[in-house]
Order: structure tokens, then C-alpha cells, then sequence
């Protein structure tokens, strides 16, 4: 008697094939889609492997690493499908959060916090302390419209400054409120004052920028190196055109605005001008916010 052959092959591919629907039927964002497109059962099961390929993107974004890590075969993209006259068809399309991130990102002229800070949350941040209080409600009177004063926030180093002027700063971006500067002190006055020396182009379009910006945030401001130069022709340069045309400007500190003042005192005649900074940021300002004595980190 004749052995019966089998053709292990076929079958082992059409389990593959079996496996493959089976994986588009248990993904309900595949299903509603190919539903939406109007794909008839019989097309889904002759284009299953390129339907397949789409079923697999869903599910590996649904657990996505983040866009750094993300090791996709076409990473940083996601594969979408097209049905038309009977073909289905698989298209490459820029990552959603890719395209989230660039225009979160052109929302800024300058960016000086670390990416973890870039998840900084208003809705999410912890509203408990009264101080924080005052400055959530300063940011919503500014959306509604009935706020226009500047903030200063102040307070012993670790208890979150600098996180919550980077929450308020996302919260704009996301609102589409830019362009937004949001500066560390130490580094952009530092830079400013060497671009008065060797460009002074770039010195006045940098200027030019952060006084007219509609935010500016000042992170640890004091901090900076002082003298003449940087109290007379930087800070209070960009402060005084700031406030003549009432830009909402945030400041987290060390030291109060009375230290302040102190701070850039550099000389007799120098203490002038610092009362001057000192003046522009009490009026302005209004309060000081003081975030308290007790580091929370």
C-alpha cells in the first residue's frame, strides 16, 4: 500500500495564516477598523498577513517604552491600512506621540529643564500646600483671563520649585500658549553675557526673545554670576520691557526678592539699579510665594 504524503509545509503555513486571524479577531481597535474601511470577511482573510502586520503595531504600542526606546522594525512609525477597489494595503505613518512631542517642543524657544520634567503635570500635581494653591490659582485666573501679575516663587532648595514652574511651563505648551522660555539662570545669563562679546547679533536677538516671549520662567534666579554688565544689561534690560508690556514672567528662587536686591548690589552706584530690578519684580510680582523651609525631595 501507497503511503498517504503529507505536505507539512502547507499545513504549517496555514496554521500560521489560522494564528493570524485569530490575533485580528481578540484586536478590537483592528476589528473596528477594518469594519470602518468596509473590508468583507474574505478580503480580511486573503490580506491577513498584511492585516497582521497592523494587529501587531496596535499591540506593541499599547505597551509603549517610549519614543527612545521604542525597537519596532520601523520604529518611530506606526503601520495603518487602506482598502480600495478589493486590495488591502499597508501604510507607514509618522508615531502620534512623535508628532505630539515636536509640537510640544516648538512651543519653546528655550528648554532648560531635563526630559523627566517634561511629564510635570498641573492636573496631576500634588495641590495640597497652600502656597501651591496660590500659584494654581494665579495660572488659572491667567487663562481665565483675570490675572496678569508675575510669580515669584521662593523657598529652601528641593521643595519643588523648579518642578512646578516646569509643569506650569508643559501646561502652556500643551495649550499652545508659546512661544515659552523657560531659562536656568546660571546657564543663559552666563551664555548672554559672552555673546555681548563675541556676537553681538546673537546677544540681541536672545534679548530680543526673552523680553518679548509671551512666558518667561526664570529658573533659580540668584544663582547666577553678577556683575554690572549682567544686573545692568541683561536682567534688568529684559525684566523693564517685560513689565511695559505686562508678559507673565516666573521666577523660582533660593532667596527672596529683598536678597535679591542684596545680591546684585555689586557697588555703590550698582545698588541703584538693583532697587530698580528689586521694584520691578515687588510690583509686578505682588507676593512672593514661599514653597517652605522643608526639602521634599
Amino acid at each position: 500500500m501507497e503511503k498517504i504524503k503529507v505536505d507539512m509545509k502547507i499545513k504549517n503555513e496555514q496554521s500560521i495564516l489560522d494564528k493570524m486571524y485569530d490575533d485580528f479577531l481578540h484586536c478590537p481597535e483592528a476589528v473596528r477598523e477594518t469594519k470602518r474601511l468596509g473590508i468583507p470577511d474574505e478580503k480580511i482573510k486573503k490580506y491577513i498577513v498584511k492585516i497582521n502586520d497592523f494587529v501587531q503595531d496596535i499591540n506593541y504600542c499599547k505597551r509603549c517604552p517610549g519614543v527612545k526606546k521604542c525597537k519596532k522594525h520601523n520604529p518611530l512609525l506606526v503601520t495603518n491600512i487602506t482598502y480600495s477597489r478589493g486590495v488591502v494595503e499597508r501604510k507607514l505613518a509618522p508615531c502620534p506621540r512623535i508628532l505630539e512631542q515636536m509640537d510640544y517642543e516648538n512651543q519653546f524657544y528655550f528648554h532648560d529643564f531635563s526630559s523627566d520634567k517634561m511629564e510635570a503635570n498641573l492636573r496631576t500635581l500634588d495641590k495640597k500646600t497652600e502656597p501651591r494653591q496660590k500659584v494654581l490659582l494665579k495660572i488659572k485666573n491667567y487663562f481665565l483671563g483675570n490675572e496678569m501679575s508675575w510669580i515669584f516663587i521662593c523657598g529652601v532648595p528641593n521643595t519643588g520649585r523648579s518642578y512646578l514652574a516646569a509643569a506650569i511651563a508643559n501646561e502652556f505648551a500643551r495649550k499652545k500658549k508659546g512661544p515659552i522660555s523657560f531659562i536656568n539662570a546660571s546657564l543663559r545669563f552666563k551664555e548672554l553675557s559672552d555673546y555681548s562679546f563675541s556676537d553681538r547679533q546673537e546677544f540681541e536677538n536672545t534679548i530680543h526673545t526673552l523680553a518679548n516671549c509671551p512666558l518667561l520662567i526664570i529658573d533659580d534666579f540668584g544663582n547666577e554670576f553678577k556683575n554690572d554688565f549682567i544686573r545692568d544689561g541683561i536682567v534688568f534690560q529684559i525684566l523693564s520691557r517685560r513689565s511695559n508690556r505686562r508678559l507673565l514672567t516666573i521666577f523660582t528662587s533660593d532667596f527672596t526678592i529683598d536678597e535679591i536686591v542684596t545680591l546684585y548690589s555689586t557697588s555703590k552706584p550698582g545698588a541703584i539699579r538693583a532697587k530698580q530690578i528689586g521694584n520691578l519684580l515687588k510690583e509686578n510680582c505682588k507676593e512672593e510665594i514661599n514653597l517652605g523651609e522643608i526639602s521634599v525631595y
